[in-house]
Parts: C-alpha cells; sequence; structure tokens
C-alpha cells in the first residue's frame, strides 16, 4: 500500500506542479521568467541522462534476444505498428485541413525566414561518421543507429564468455541510468513548476484572430487522433483499460508536456511503459526508437502547414497533392529530432519545398508554444501506446502488473 500512495502523491504533485505554474505565469506574467532556471536545471538533467539511456536501452534489448528470428518479428512489428498510427495522423491532418482550411483570407505580413534545403545528406547524417562524436554531441538518431548495431553484433559474437561479457555491460549500463533517473524525478515537481509559470506567458496573445481556423484543426485531428489510436484502437487490439494505461503513462505525459521534449522525458516514458507492463526487451527497444522515429503530432500536422500556406495564397490543394501531403506526413514525421522546436524547422522545409511564402514559417512559429506542448505530449503517448500493443500481441506484457495500482516511479 505505501508504493501505491506514493505515486498517487507523485502523480497528483506533477499535476499539481503544473497547474500552479500555468497559475502562477498568469498572475506574475514575464516576472515569472526569474525562476526558468530551476526548470531549465530540470530539462538539463533529462538531457543528460539521453545519450546513455538510449545506446544502453536499445543495444542491450538487442542483445538479449539471442534469436535473430524472434528480433525481426516483434521489431518488425513495432516499426510497423509506428508507420501505421503515423499514416493515420496525416489522413486525419488532410482531412480537418480540408474542413477548416486555414489560411483562407489570411494577409501574410512582411518578412524574411531563411529556410532549410532538402537534400539526401540529411538522410545519410542519420548514420554516425564518427560512434564517439555521436554519443559525445547526444545526436539521437545517430546514436540509434549505432545502438541497433552494436546489439545485433553482440548476437553475432561467436566467443561466448566475451558475448556473455557484453550482454552484462549493457544491461549493467541501462540499470546504472534508470537509477540516476528515479533520483532526478525527486526534482520534477519543482523543475515542472518552473517550466510552466514562465513558459506560459509566451502564449498569452498569440492565439491571434488569423489563426483560429489553423488551430481549430490542429487541436480537433488531435483530439481524433487520441480517441481514435490511443484509446479505441488500443482497446481492440489489447482489450486492456486504455483509461489506465493513461493513468499509468500520466508522469510522462505531464513532463513532456512541461518540457516539451520527447527526447527528454525518454527516460520517465521508458519507465512508465515498464511499469504498465511491459517486457524490458520490447519497450528498450521501442520508446527510444519511437522517440526518434514516431511522431505521431507532425503526423497531424504537415498537412495543415502545408495547407496553411497554399490557402493563404489562393491556391488550394488537387487531389494529388492531398496525396503527396500523406507521403510527406510519412517521411517527415520519421526522424522528426524529439527536441524542443524541432516541428518549426520542418514546417520551414515543407514551405520551402513546396515553393510557399516564408512568412508562413513566421505565422506558425507565433502559436508554436501550443503546438509543442500539446504534440510533444502526443508524441511520447503515440511511442508507448504501439510499443504496448506490440508487447500485447507477443504475449509479453504483464496483465496483473497493468492492472496494479502499484509502480515504481516516485517509489
Amino acid at each position: 500500500m505505501k508504493k501505491k500512495s506514493i505515486f498517487k502523491n507523485f502523480a497528483f504533485l506533477l499535476l499539481m506542479s503544473s497547474v500552479l505554474g500555468v497559475i502562477a505565469g498568469l498572475v506574475f506574467g514575464e516576472s515569472a521568467a526569474v525562476i526558468k532556471p530551476l526548470g531549465t536545471l530540470f530539462t538539463r538533467l533529462l538531457f543528460m541522462l539521453v545519450p546513455g539511456l538510449v545506446f544502453f536501452s536499445i543495444a542491450s534489448s538487442f542483445a538479449n534476444i539471442g534469436d535473430v528470428r524472434k528480433l525481426s518479428k516483434w521489431a518488425g512489428k513495432t516499426v510497423g505498428w509506428f508507420i501505421l498510427t503515423t499514416v493515420i495522423g496525416t489522413f486525419i491532418g488532410v482531412i480537418f485541413g480540408l474542413i477548416f482550411k486555414p489560411g483562407l483570407g489570411m494577409t501574410i505580413p512582411d518578412g524574411k525566414i531563411e529556410v532549410t534545403k532538402i537534400t539526401a545528406d540529411m538522410f545519410i547524417q542519420w548514420i554516425p561518421g564518427n560512434a564517439f562524436e555521436a554519443l559525445a554531441t547526444g545526436n539521437t538518431i545517430q546514436i540509434v543507429f549505432l545502438s541497433i548495431f552494436v546489439g545485433i553484433a553482440v548476437i553475432f559474437m561467436k566467443n561466448e564468455k566475451h558475448k556473455d561479457f557484453m550482454q552484462t555491460v549493457l544491461n549493467a549500463g541501462q540499470d546504472l541510468f534508470l537509477t540516476i533517473i528515479k533520483a532526478v524525478m525527486y526534482y520534477a515537481p519543482i523543475g515542472i513548476f518552473a517550466l510552466m509559470a514562465s513558459s506560459i506567458a509566451s502564449l498569452k496573445g498569440s492565439l491571434i484572430s488569423e489563426m483560429a481556423s489553423f488551430l481549430s484543426a490542429i487541436t480537433l485531428g488531435f483530439i481524433v487522433h487520441i480517441v481514435l489510436v490511443y484509446f479505441i484502437m488500443f482497446w481492440a487490439l489489447t482489450k486492456l483499460n486504455p483509461f489506465k494505461f493513461f493513468k499509468k503513462m500520466f508522469p510522462a505525459l505531464i513532463t513532456a508536456f512541461s518540457t516539451t521534449s520527447s527526447a527528454g522525458t525518454m527516460p520517465l516514458t521508458l519507465q512508465c511503459v515498464k511499469d504498465a507492463g511491459v517486457d524490458d526487451q520490447i519497450a528498450d527497444f521501442g520508446v527510444p526508437l519511437g522517440v526518434t522515429f514516431n511522431m505521431d503530432s507532425m503526423a497531424v500536422q504537415i498537412p495543415i502547414y502545408i495547407m496553411l500556406g497554399m490557402y493563404a495564397v489562393n491556391t488550394p490543394p488537387n487531389a494529388a497533392q492531398l496525396l503527396l501531403f500523406v507521403f510527406m506526413g510519412v517521411a517527415f514525421s520519421i526522424g522528426t529530432a524529439g527536441v524542443p522546436g524541432g516541428g518549426l524547422a520542418i514546417a520551414a522545409i515543407l514551405v520551402n519545398a513546396f515553393g510557399l511564402p516564408v512568412e508562413i514559417v513566421g505565422l506558425i512559429a507565433a502559436v508554436f508554444f501550443y503546438l509543442d506542448v500539446t504534440g510533444t505530449t502526443i508524441n511520447i503517448w503515440g511511442d508507448a501506446v504501439c510499443t504496448a500493443i506490440v508487447a500485447k500481441s507477443e504475449n509479453m506484457l504483464d496483465v496483473d502488473k497493468f492492472n496494479s495500482d502499484i509502480d515504481s516511479i516516485g517509489a
């Protein structure tokens, strides 16, 4: 009962910290920025752990499998579910973009924004040129590829003594980082309060009337995606209570909302997924990979980004372009960096790709705080849902633990 009580207090404390932070930001306005360093400290503590945790989690999950056929089966399922939910998100984005027609009748202000060119080198850069540099610079997507290579290499090692040693090292490394994460969580309420208080002022005045249709399309798109995928589909495929899963994931969701970083939230997401009963092997593979490759919120947003620009210049999309939006939504949501502001860079790339006015990016930037806090929360929720669905299909989800109110977070 003690652990149950502690968890409930911890989750409630995170919620209250967020609410009080919003209130403080509204009451004190820009003066709340004085406590921003307390929030920055929290995000830095989380980011400090990300490179090591991504590497050890994915590498150990591969190394512990031993059977390559088993790996290809559930690893393929995980990637498949990531892609499926992303495709669903893009169709939802297209539908709500057509309904609300964001940008129609808009007057585009003057301004210049530098955009990024799309090149093949962008994708080649996913492969680390230097393994140690990738770890040192914290390049998440490069670390993912490095850890996959290392984990698979351990499976094929011929010397059993060396193989056992490497498995032990990788497992010990993951255990070390998870232990540090639990310690950092004691500071989470303070960090979340400071982040919310210092950030909420930036939302004031940004919801300009010209962007109302854009924000409505995004918001309803998010809601439909959550209901359809994270509740209905989750229940239909697992026969588990989606509300209970939401409760299990709540500490990670509120942290994602306040930090606006999928990567920074990943340590807590991983722990929450395991507390929901997902087997360590699948959790250690699915969650870190999802942070890099599964961005459901961007899948919803990308078609609406493009349509915002097209309607703003009175050029409604045709059927062929709508299909292209789906493709672009999948392509660009995969690999979007799980760090604050990553979606704004994608907006700049898309505007350039479609020859739209660069001022559109400035309009998106004006409301990006709202897109970031909501989108990040959806992203890590999507990672968890896909991972849990795969675990249940492989009989690698402890249903008794899922239904239990006892969790290790905050204990």
